[in-house]
């Protein structure tokens, strides 16, 4: 009883460490993630401060001097970190809109050239050191790595990676959960989901996620954005159908997944709270129930109890029922599909 009571102790102790918030301003504050990293973030305006040794390198500013002022201040002053270098991940306000107050405390700033560029074309204040595709900085020995992995929500963007933590600052290359669109006036939205893949492909084992805005997750967050501006053939269905994306958003070409959560045993995925498409060439169905079963390699959907909807691929309705025990197989002849329901309710 006593081990239980230490570990317990122990557990919520840990716990309270790393989720521990310092007021720095009325609008700005601190939340200890790890040992060495915070996130800074005032009306949902995100960036993290990581230090090692007395170091510190900030990421992203607060979108004010002011309140880039009251950060730089409380890292030397109440954290007692000299602050080696600030790092810029896009050239909008929310990330450099305090530039001026961290070259006026004699700060180096490091961004993107992307970033320069286009900070000297609007005659914006211009981050002092600039690079191509990856720079590495050292905060007391420890790695920091900023990282361009094309375009995204910007032209310029980056993210930032600690390896020690595996914590990735996503900017506003990441979305969080359940997040809008977006402001996509400076986006390419050709690419974006592209870059996002390639995030994924390197950094994919993150701990933790941070998004520009909002609340922070795990790696999941990758996925929700990367399926937000993917680029595929369901997308007139989903927007006249005005579904939600979800967090399970997966595209196998002619069996198309979306779901709140998923497991996968033996290549079969056990969709919740989903809603599956299955295309044929001259319409394609829409499954929605509380469980569907994909199987991946076999190409084949079951689901207990749901409805179905048979469209036409100028997405007019053809048929609406309801079902138990269905079926659904695609097959490789001219009959295309086979489709087996023990019960319907019109």
């Amino acid at each position: 009883m006593r081990l239980l009571l230490v570990l317990i102790f122990c557990f919520v102790r840990v716990h309270f460490i790393f989720s521990q918030e310092y007021r720095v301003s009325d609008n700005l504050k601190l939340v200890k993630l790890t040992e060495n990293t915070f996130l800074h973030t005032g009306q949902s305006n995100n960036g993290i401060v990581f230090s090692k040794k007395d170091e510190a390198i900030i990421v992203s500013t607060p979108e004010s001097e002011e309140e880039t002022q009251n950060l730089i201040d409380y890292v030397n002053k109440e954290l007692k970190l000299k602050i080696i270098g600030y790092i810029i991940d896009r050239w909008h306000p929310d990330a450099m809109g305090g530039l001026k107050a961290v070259h006026s405390a004699g700060i180096k700033t490091y961004a993107n050239e992307l970033t320069q560029n286009i900070a000297r074309e609007k005659g914006l204040p211009v981050p002092q050191v600039g690079f191509k595709t990856l720079l590495k900085l050292h905060v007391g020995g420890e790695d920091i790595i900023a990282d361009y992995l094309e375009p995204a929500h910007t032209e310029d963007g980056i993210v930032v990676w600690i390896p020690k933590d595996r914590i990735l600052f996503g900017g506003n290359e990441v979305r969080n959960m359940g997040g809008w669109y977006g402001n996509i006036g400076d986006a390419n939205l050709e690419e974006w989901s592209e870059t996002i893949f390639n995030v994924k492909e390197k950094y994919g084992d993150a701990k933790i996620v941070i998004p520009g805005h909002g609340q922070y997750g795990g790696a999941d967050l990758l996925d929700y954005t990367l399926n937000l501006y993917r680029k595929n053939k369901w997308g007139a269905i989903l927007k006249k159908g005005n579904i939600e994306v979800a967090p399970v958003f997966n595209d196998y070409g002619d069996i198309f997944e979306i779901a709140k959560s998923d497991s996968i045993v033996e290549n079969k995925r056990y969709l919740k709270d989903a809603i599956v498409f299955v295309n044929h060439s001259q319409k394609y169905l829409k499954i929605t129930s509380p469980e569907i079963v994909h199987d991946v390699n076999g190409k084949e959907v079951y689901s207990d109890i749901g409805r179905l909807q048979l469209y036409n691929h100028s997405n007019e309705l053809i048929d609406d029922l309801y079902y138990k025990k269905l079926w659904v197989n695609l097959r490789n002849d001219e009959v295309e599909w086979t489709i087996i329901i023990t019960e319907a309710i019109r």
